[in-house]
């Protein structure tokens, strides 16, 4: 689970920013509020109060940061997709995965 996706924020994002993404969202999925008594909203609230529990406090954030780092590829390479069963790996399309500045995943054929 990426924690900045959680809340909604860039990993470049400010303290206050954070403090104010996690407000809004809470404010919206609160189990308490009036029609958010669903299961899904529990879950979502859980997983935005763990997405602040560790990016709030500064040391949490920094090794959070450090491990998200260190799982990150330093290079991708080519994937092969396979649209059916019966193609074979010579005739499918390469594509590459990228992530731009924004943290939003592309593909390229």
């Amino acid at each position: 689970m990426d924690l900045y996706a959680e809340l909604g924020v860039t990993p470049q994002a400010e303290p206050e920013v954070i403090r104010a993404a996690f407000r809004a969202l809470a404010q919206r999925y609160h189990p308490d509020r009036p029609g958010g008594a669903s299961a899904l909203w529990a879950a979502k609230m859980a997983r935005i109060n763990q997405a602040y529990s560790v990016l709030s406090l500064p040391e949490r954030r920094r090794a959070y940061d450090a491990s998200r780092y260190a799982q990150r590829p330093r290079f991708a390479a080519p994937l092969i997709h396979i649209t059916t069963k019966q193609a074979s790996e010579r005739n499918a399309l390469p594509f590459l995965t990228t992530y731009d500045a924004r943290g939003r995943l592309h593909a390229f054929v």
